[in-house]
């Protein structure tokens, strides 16, 4: 029964809109309004990695949280590599790992950030923050980053195991 979904979850194009279940739910066949609590749909308003890095939004909470304050990593030993006052020609900070990174840094493609999970973790923690979703918690999504570091793969359900990249595309797919 999941391994349809998690072919649609392959392919974001693929896909005719926003999943706005939980990964367990999203394992599942219909998203009836029977089947939400009170028969109420989820807020499904989830915003990109995009519009979040652009400094005219307001964040739900500070720009200058720290990755680690959210979600847990594991420092490399080595100091972080000292942040400019700016940067040109469209260039950005480079934390060099999730320890030493902000929020913010994590919204533009870091080398270290395999498929862009950091990333869309992040832009899923900003939506759940500022109640654009209500389907997932904070919870899930600190268990899916902590398995995925500990394990190298998360359990949305018993028996299901989902990869970093398959992560990130249901990630990617709860937002616009």
């Amino acid at each position: 029964m999941g391994a349809g979904v998690l072919a649609t979850l392959e392919s974001k194009s693929a896909m005719a809109s926003m999943v706005c279940r939980a990964p367990s739910g999203s394992l599942s066949n219909g998203l009836a309004a029977s089947h939400y609590a009170n028969g109420k749909a989820p807020a499904c308003n989830g915003l990109s990695p995009g519009y979040w890095k652009q400094p005219q939004h307001a964040w739900p909470v500070s720009r200058d949280l720290m990755f680690t304050s959210v979600f847990y990593a594991v420092g490399n030993g080595s100091a972080c590599p000292v942040r400019a006052a700016s940067y040109s020609n469209g260039d950005y900070y480079k934390p060099g790992s999730y320890f030493c990174a902000k929020l913010d840094d994590m919204l533009n493609p870091q080398d270290f950030d395999n498929n862009n999970v950091g990333m869309h973790l992040v832009a899923a923690y900003l939506n759940l923050q500022a109640k654009y979703i209500d389907f997932i918690e904070l919870t899930d999504l600190q268990t899916m980053w902590s398995e995925l570091q500990t394990t190298g793969r998360y359990s949305p359900t018993a028996g299901v195991y989902w990869d970093n990249a398959q992560v990130a595309n249901y990630l990617s797919s709860i937002h616009d």
